[in-house]
């Protein structure tokens, strides 16, 4: 299992902040996952459901169409940005972790390479003391790098700056170009994974987490958990 690795791509951090500037602040929208962070963490979509501009969700339904928004036609550097990732992009879009703002320790169901979908992040705006954890290692990412991490493994984020920090966030499918990039000697910073355990606690979350998104698989695999905590007869 890859836990992360560093994409062989660099971004002009000029250009993506000149146009995330001519964003109108009122566009940004607070993250609906509320319990899950303190403080503002909002988005603007650049890809959402049916290409909808008040729409940062990402939904857990099945063969839903992700459509480019309108922020994302006046966007021409940002669009040459998804360009470079050719694979099919589902959502796509800016999110700001306000200054002092904290994500708290969450996983995000089957969001890994493993099960067919990858989450790229490009920071926009960041500093040195934004504090980003993934299964409790730092990671230290650089304005303009981009990098793929397994969301389905525990992950917290502080920002102890005082600049909001913005990150391009861009969900795709795994096709034969992700798996051949993966697989390549292009990608020198990689950390691989061999098993996850997770406490009592950890699960017992996971499974209110899967049961809370009700659909079959969900359900599974909170059954299988379920399953996995029984004693021992």
């Amino acid at each position: 299992m890859i836990s992360y690795l560093q994409l062989p791509f660099h971004f002009d951090v000029l250009r993506m902040q000149e146009e995330v500037s001519k964003l109108d602040k009122a566009l940004w929208q607070m993250h609906y996952q509320t319990k899950h962070y303190e403080g503002e963490w909002s988005g603007i979509p650049l890809r959402s459901v049916d290409g909808k501009i008040d729409n940062i969700i990402i939904s857990p339904n099945e063969n839903v169409q992700y459509c480019d928004t309108k922020f994302l036609q006046q966007s021409p550097y940002l669009i040459e940005v998804l360009n470079t990732f050719k694979c099919e992009l589902q959502s796509v879009r800016l999110l700001k972790l306000n200054a002092g703002a904290i994500i708290k320790q969450h996983k995000d169901a089957d969001l890994c390479y493993e099960k067919g979908e990858v989450r790229f992040h490009i920071p926009v705006v960041t500093n040195a003391v934004v504090a980003f954890y993934l299964a409790e290692e730092k990671m230290e990412l650089q304005e303009g790098e981009c990098w793929y991490m397994n969301f389905n493994l525990p992950h917290r984020l502080q920002n102890k700056s005082n600049v909001n920090r913005i990150h391009l966030v861009i969900d795709a499918l795994v096709n034969d170009w992700v798996k051949e990039l993966f697989a390549s000697d292009r990608i020198t910073n990689k950390k691989e994974i061999t098993n996850v355990e997770y406490s009592e606690e950890q699960k017992k979350e996971m499974i209110h987490q899967f049961r809370k998104m009700n659909t079959e698989t969900t359900n599974k695999m909170a059954d299988d958990l379920e399953k996995d905590m029984l004693p021992i007869e």
